[in-house]
C-alpha cells in the first residue's frame, strides 16, 4: 500500500497515532497520583469533618484516549518500544498501589477491588493458582 494512502487511512483512524518518544515519561505522570483526596466539610451545626475521597482509578483506556489512539496501540507499542513497556509495567504497580491503598481505607467496595484486581491486574487467587498447577503425587510402597 503506498504511503499516501496509509497515511490517509491514519487520519480516518484514531488508532494510528504515531509513537513519540516522550509517551513513556507522559504515562508515568498520568498514573502517578495520589490514590485519595482529603477535603474539609462543614456540617450544617457548624463543625468541620474530614472527607477522603479515592481519586478516579488511571486506566490504560483513559491514558489512550488523551492521546486520540487505543489500549491496542498502547500494546503495540510495548512490543516495540523497551522504554513504553518499562514505563507501562511501573504504571500498572502505580495502579495497583492506588486500587490497594483505596481497597485497604474502605474508598472501593470489596467486590469492586476483587473484580478489578483480578481483571484489570491479573491477579489470581491463591486457590486458583494452586488448582491450577497441580503437584506430582508420588506413591511410595514400603514393605
Amino acid at each position: 500500500m503506498p504511503a499516501s494512502k496509509i497515511a490517509k487511512t491514519c487520519k480516518k483512524i484514531s488508532s494510528c497515532v504515531p509513537y513519540n518518544e516522550e509517551y513513556p515519561s507522559r504515562l508515568l505522570a498520568f498514573f502517578d497520583i495520589a490514590p485519595f483526596k482529603i477535603t474539609e466539610v462543614q456540617k450544617k451545626d457548624g463543625t468541620i469533618s474530614l472527607v477522603e475521597t479515592a481519586c478516579e482509578l488511571p486506566t490504560f483506556e483513559a491514558f489512550a484516549k488523551t492521546l486520540g489512539t487505543t489500549r491496542h496501540m498502547l500494546k503495540k507499542w510495548e512490543e516495540k518500544y523497551p522504554a513504553f513497556a518499562q514505563a507501562a509495567d511501573k504504571a500498572r504497580d502505580l495502579q495497583s498501589d492506588i486500587l490497594i491503598q483505596n481497597s485497604l481505607r474502605g474508598n472501593y467496595s470489596a467486590s469492586f477491588a476483587v473484580f478489578t484486581a483480578k481483571n484489570l491486574l491479573g491477579w489470581q487467587d491463591a486457590k486458583e493458582e494452586a488448582c491450577s498447577q497441580p503437584k506430582a503425587l508420588v506413591v511410595r510402597w514400603e514393605k
